[in-house]
């Protein structure tokens, strides 16, 4: 049995690098493929389009004008009911800590009513919206056939 010499045991600075260069390329090809979490902005602006389109079926199907109130924090389903507007139950959706909505078309008018309101042969008021979380936000764009648009 011969001795090993110190220089021929283990391995080399060069091996050492190479090795973890590979592990460093493998792991960084792996983050690369993980799908990106959509962040809180982009899951409000979700919901809010949900909650329009919501709104624009609800009102064909049941034959009632509803609409949608828009709070800085906040907005709220609501029904056309003797010649007033009616909060539906379980439809207010406060929005959460940072996060502000807000309506970039003329102001409100002295009858005090909501933004987005759709009618039963399913035309929807034509507003622009604005999601924003401060500095980043998104601009909603609302058609009257209730299609909506969002820029980046």
């Amino acid at each position: 049995m011969t001795p090993i010499l110190s220089s021929q045991s283990g391995m080399s600075l060069v091996e050492v690098l190479v090795a973890l260069f590979i592990l460093a390329l493998a792991s960084a090809a792996i983050v690369m493929t993980l799908p990106r979490q959509p962040s809180r902005l982009d899951r409000e602006v979700a919901r809010l389009e949900l909650a329009i389109d919501r709104l624009a079926d609800e009102a064909i199907a049941s034959g009632e004008v509803r609409a949608i109130r828009l709070e800085e924090d906040e907005y709220v389903a609501q029904a056309w009911r003797g010649s007033r507007w009616i909060p539906l139950p379980r439809t207010s959706h406060a929005l959460p800590p940072l996060l502000k909505i807000s309506v970039s078309s003329a102001p409100k008018d002295t009858k005090d009513w909501p933004e987005i309101i759709a009618d039963p042969t399913g035309i929807v008021t034509a507003k622009t919206l604005t999601l924003a979380e401060g500095t980043d936000q998104r601009v909603l764009t609302v058609s009257s056939s209730g299609m909506i648009e969002v820029e980046r």
